[in-house]
């Protein structure tokens, strides 16, 4: 069967704010060191080196953050039957993407200018010492990111014929084994050194963790509320707040769980 990964959301979160940091982090080291680089041909030259015009030409670098999020957005509404449409598609969606750089960087430049330099830089002088220079690079990389990011990209799904949920638990009362439907499980709480299963009148203990019982049981039903403690969630009659960030789950067995904010990605669809 087609087992859907479902990811945490706050992970999720956290994993763009990293991709963030890691962009800007990149295009800040590629800024320094083209500037670097001119201070070295600068040098090697004997030329005059000025840190402002370094900064501020080499600020053409900072533009492919958002461009390569725009075309990020762009590529999936216009989709290609086949790989010469592809092909096409990109090496278009490239070419404009490349052209818009350049622009949008000879006019930050030269209104930048107007406040720093006197006389300020001319727009077509910068825009084809851009276009000159630059263009080859940026184009191959527009061209080239989406490549590569649907390389790395990894699958939404995941195929397993081995993973699937039990609909039925064995546990043990006195000396019996007895099955029991994991739809009646209502509770699953931990009272160390066991693991009590709650099923209307019914206690039964069990030797196995909580870990162990996510790993068997359905997770669109079986929700991990706080440390000790695993619902059903089609029991659940209603949610009250504590006003502190937890929330109290009333069951129909007139039963009250906490949900632990710490929990809260697991039982946030609860509120809705």
């Amino acid at each position: 069967m087609m087992q859907q990964v479902i990811q945490n959301p706050f992970s999720a979160i956290l994993s763009k704010t990293n991709r963030i940091r890691i962009w800007i982090g990149v295009f800040a080291l590629i800024i320094g060191l083209s500037v670097f680089q001119d201070y070295l041909f600068s040098q090697i030259r004997n030329t005059a080196f000025y840190i402002s015009d370094s900064l501020l030409y080499n600020s053409i670098w900072a533009f492919l953050f958002p461009l390569t999020c725009l075309e990020i957005k762009l590529l999936p509404h216009f989709p290609a039957r086949n790989k010469a449409g592809f092909v096409f598609l990109l090496l278009l969606v490239s070419g404009l993407l490349t052209l818009l750089h350049i622009v949008l960087f000879t006019s930050f430049f030269v209104s930048v200018s107007h406040f720093v330099f006197s006389p300020p830089h001319r727009f077509i002088r910068i825009f084809n010492t851009a276009l000159s220079n630059e263009f080859s690079i940026l184009a191959l990389y527009y061209l080239s990111f989406p490549i590569l990011s649907k390389f790395f990209k990894k699958p939404a799904f995941i195929a397993s014929n081995s993973v699937t949920y039990l609909k039925s638990i064995k546990v043990k009362k006195g000396l019996k084994t007895i099955c029991i439907n994991t739809q009646a499980i209502e509770i699953i709480s931990t009272d160390k050194p066991y693991t009590i299963i709650i099923t209307g009148k019914n206690n039964f203990f069990d030797n196995r963790t909580l870990k162990d019982f996510q790993t068997i049981l359905n997770p669109t039903r079986f929700i991990r509320v706080n440390r000790s403690t695993i619902i059903n969630k089609h029991f659940v009659k209603e949610v009250v707040s504590r006003k502190n960030g937890d929330y109290d789950a009333l069951l129909h067995n007139n039963k009250t769980v906490r949900l632990s904010r710490h929990y809260r990605v697991n039982w946030l669809s609860l509120l809705h």
